[in-house]
């Protein structure tokens, strides 16, 4: 792995995704049925949609055709599996991100799409940013203000890591 800006990126994504679904683990299991603005995106079908997504963003790499998705249970124990999942996903992506760019053609939404392979794990990052935010908003919006994205950030990563 030469790039070692990237390197970190990725072990803060899977520090900080790890660190959500544990807190999600220790969560009375109602809190997982949260919602917001949707009453089908749920604080536990987003952990679940993060961690689904991470096999088809890595087939992508691969040029693999995409595993099937397998949603695990909104409890106490499904928060902790897919939190291992994650963990050992997050290990493979590692072998994959430092690639030299090339274009990458596959099935996106039902249509073929080409895109370059440093979007992709562009996209492997920003994915886990985005629906950690929803999950805290969420729970936030919900009176259950128990993640603290400042304390997740890559300043913090890097303190935990020393």
């Amino acid at each position: 792995m030469s790039d070692q800006s990237l390197v970190k990126l990725f072990k803060h994504m899977a520090w900080a995704n790890h660190s959500v679904f544990t807190i999600l683990s220790e969560l009375p299991e109602e809190a997982l049925l949260f919602s917001a603005w949707n009453p089908e995106w749920r604080v536990g079908n987003i952990a679940n949609h993060v961690v689904m997504a991470q096999p088809r963003l890595l087939a992508r790499l691969k040029k693999e055709t995409a595993p099937t998705e397998v949603e695990l249970p909104l409890t106490s124990a499904g928060m902790k599996a897919l939190a291992a999942q994650s963990l050992k996903n997050d290990e493979e992506f590692l072998k994959w991100i430092d690639q030299p760019e090339e274009m990458l053609t596959f099935i996106r939404y039902g249509e073929t799409v080409s895109f370059q392979n440093t979007t992709v794990v562009a996209q492997i990052v920003n994915h886990s940013i985005e629906h950690r935010a929803q999950i805290a908003d969420i729970l936030a919006i919900n009176k259950m203000d128990v993640i603290n994205l400042d304390a997740l950030d890559p300043i913090s990563y890097e303190r935990a890591n020393r």
